[in-house]
């Protein structure tokens, strides 16, 4: 009897754990490969990334001696590169879109787009990143965190590199 159950455990473990220890493995390729296409891009821009996040598709980088941003996105299974030189930016704003919906009488909000905006200091063409959209994205994972985190961030790379400026 003891022996059964062995066998029963074992192939248990091996139809659970098997499949699953398989599609961490293979899983984890894709990631590695986003990993060093962002590394080489970073590369190619000269840039020496301190402080970086991932997230979903999405993943953020900034250099602080540069004074440069690296933000990449996966859209159909290919990586799209933005690049934002801070020194050409005034200020940052966070930008939310947030739909009120009546639910059984009760009225509730949902999060629909979620991104960051540069506004230039030579009053040029914004520049917008994504954090969060709701049409491409399942789940919500801690966005309007992330975005306040990297606005904090950014605004005070935009007043150290200020202070910078002042003092020379």
């Amino acid at each position: 009897m003891k022996v059964d159950m062995i066998l029963v455990f074992a192939i248990v473990v091996g139809l659970v754990a098997v499949p699953y220890a398989l599609f961490i493995i293979f899983g984890s390729g894709n990631s590695k490969k986003v990993a060093n296409q962002i590394k080489e891009e970073a590369r190619q821009h000269n840039l020496n990334i301190n402080q970086q996040e991932k997230w979903s598709s999405r993943h953020i980088a900034l250099d602080s001696v540069a004074n440069k941003l690296l933000f990449a996105r996966t859209e159909n299974k290919e990586l799209i590169f933005k690049h934002v030189d801070l020194n050409s930016i005034s200020r940052v704003a966070i930008l939310e879109h947030v739909e009120s919906k009546r639910i059984d009488g009760k009225t509730h909000s949902t999060l629909e787009k979620l991104s960051l905006e540069f506004i230039s200091a030579e009053h040029a063409q914004t520049v917008v990143l994504n954090f969060y959209n709701s049409e491409t994205d399942a789940t919500q994972n801690y966005e309007v965190a992330r975005a306040t985190k990297w606005k904090t961030l950014i605004e005070n790379q935009l007043n150290l590199g200020l202070k910078k400026a002042k003092a020379a």
